[in-house]
């Protein structure tokens, strides 16, 4: 090293140590939020163990002082007082309408689809529409100036024994999906009376297949 670069480092050297100590409380304040983010999570995990423990003694808890649930009236009512927790939205309940039925809402409504009608909708509202093709209460009608059908949902007979099977199904496998069967009464031990009312699985199969055609997207109309 030279004279020259000898005085240049002489220079440089404040600034770059400077550099170096600022460089050294950055990693000590990096260590400390380490530290700190590896603590926090621990505790979360341990929140969530302790949240876990919490869940399975509180089933254990309905399934000995409860009754277990066996009239679609105690489980809708269940399922009502733990949906604001377990399915604010009611996609689960949806879902569980969706395969049940094997309908697609989009496909069986291209028009109010394509309009966005479906966009912001939560699953209560998606259920009503799913309802209404699965019993056939739609009542359609040509749009003006395109080949769309506009649908209008009639009311669904909700005191049809077809109705409240489906209903019954829903709510049941719904339940058991969150994790709730313990608290469900086995088909098996349900009344004689209760298990006459019971869909064969080949009915219930018939059922589940669509009740209409999906119907295909407008053909070079354009929807209004």
């Amino acid at each position: 090293m030279g004279l020259r670069d000898m005085l240049r480092a002489i220079r440089e050297y404040p600034a770059a140590l400077a550099e170096l100590r600022r460089t050294q409380q950055a990693l000590e304040r990096n260590e400390q939020t380490c530290v700190a983010l590896r603590d926090e999570a621990g505790e979360r995990a341990n929140h969530e163990r302790f949240l876990t423990r919490q869940l399975a003694a509180v089933q254990t808890a309905l399934v000995g002082f409860c009754p277990r649930l066996s009239s679609l009236e105690d489980m809708k009512r269940f399922y009502n007082t733990i949906s604001p927790s377990v399915d604010p939205q009611g996609f689960t309940l949806y879902h569980m309408a969706e395969k049940l039925t094997g309908i697609d809402v989009s496909s069986f409504f291209p028009y109010e689809d394509n309009r966005g009608l479906f966009t912001e909708a939560d699953g209560r509202q998606l259920l009503r529409w799913l309802t209404a093709a699965h019993f056939h209460a739609v009542d359609w009608s040509i749009v003006p100036g395109t080949t769309y059908e506009r649908a209008a949902l009639r009311e669904v007979d909700t005191a049809a024994p077809e109705y409240r099977e489906f209903e019954r199904q829903l709510y049941e496998k719904t339940l058991e999906r969150m994790g709730f069967q313990d608290v469900l009464v086995p088909r098996e031990e349900l009344s004689q009376a209760t298990d006459s009312f019971i869909l064969p699985e080949e009915e219930l199969e018939t059922k589940r297949a669509p009740s209409r055609a999906p119907r295909q997207p407008n053909r070079g109309g354009v929807a209004r």
